[in-house]
């Protein structure tokens, strides 16, 4: 297998066949179109530069603690054209995928965040969760780990808020009833959180779930693949050759779109180098680079001249 290739040190016939070879781009949002807090200059531009080329645009993240309404205006911002909520896919949406199909009618426990609460609601799903706000004591955290009612599951995410007697409620609930299935969607080991600043995720946090209940998740976010799957259903894939996923890691993004059965790109605007990509496994690593999506402005510009 030749080592991945600089979109933009393809020779111009080799820029145009790549550009042939796909129609439909899935990419990650957080350090791929922006930052968890900043911004990644000109990737409102190659979003439109590709769409204008005749390319269908998917974005897929692993961050729902940031509402639809925070997505929307997120792309707004960077100038990115006509983006619908319809064409964003992350964790709490593909868990309500989930849980409609599976667990129909079935009360959760949510270790998830206020926004991605909002959308089980706005779903119908009954949920649990806690916020705790006042001091605990041995007393009081008793009182919090009382079942009243049990869940057919308990949902995992991305939560910044999260704390010790939620982790310690899903972990009873998870004790006290066989039926109870852990569901998860971002589980990134780092999350890139802006320029120069990589933090780590909450890869560690599910860890401690499993190791006190023994059991494994349903992964729902990336790189499962029960996500590919519904990929397939809700974007109409019929050639997953004639997709390539875009990304910033090499787990979560690369190795997931080759699961898929897709091209695959890692853009060096994220959490890794070029040094980090070459130094992974070959199998790890993606069949194209770029130093940022708005490498894709130039590239259609070089082909068309």
């Amino acid at each position: 297998m030749s080592p991945p290739r600089h979109i933009l040190k393809l020779s111009l016939e080799e820029q145009r066949q790549f550009i042939d070879s796909f129609d439909l781009v899935i990419s990650d949002c957080d350090g791929v179109v922006w930052l968890l807090v900043g911004w990644i200059p000109n990737t409102g531009a190659a979003v439109n530069a590709l769409k204008a080329a005749g390319k269908q645009i998917k974005f897929v993240s692993n961050n729902s603690f940031r509402s639809e309404e925070g997505y929307m205006e997120k792309f707004r911002l960077i100038g990115a054209k006509n983006v619908h909520e319809d064409d964003i896919v992350h964790p709490v949406k593909t868990i309500v995928r989930y849980l409609k199909k599976h667990k129909p009618g079935e009360r959760v426990f949510s270790l998830m965040s206020l926004e991605a609460n909002e959308t089980l609601r706005k779903h119908n799903i009954e949920f649990e969760s806690l916020q705790v706000k006042e001091h605990l004591t041995a007393a009081s955290l008793v009182d919090h780990l009382a079942i009243e009612k049990p869940v057919g599951a308990v949902l995992f995410d991305i939560h910044l808020d999260l704390s010790y007697v939620e982790l310690a409620k899903a972990i009873r609930h998870l004790q006290e009833n066989d039926d109870c299935q852990l569901i998860a969607g971002g589980s990134d080991v780092i999350m890139p959180l802006a320029e120069n600043l990589n933090v780590a995720g909450f890869f560690d946090f599910l860890e401690h779930v499993k190791r006190y209940t023994q059991r494994e998740p349903t992964f729902l976010g990336k790189p499962s693949p029960i996500l590919g799957e519904m990929f397939g259903e809700m974007f109409e894939i019929g050639d997953c050759k004639r997709c390539i996923f875009i990304g910033d890691t090499l787990v979560q993004d690369v190795q997931f779109g080759k699961a898929c059965g897709f091209q695959s790109l890692l853009v060096l605007s994220g959490c890794l180098t070029k040094e980090d990509m070459l130094n992974a496994p070959v199998e790890a690593q993606p069949d194209y680079y770029a130093d940022s999506l708005a490498d894709f402005t130039q590239l259609l510009e070089n082909i068309q001249k």
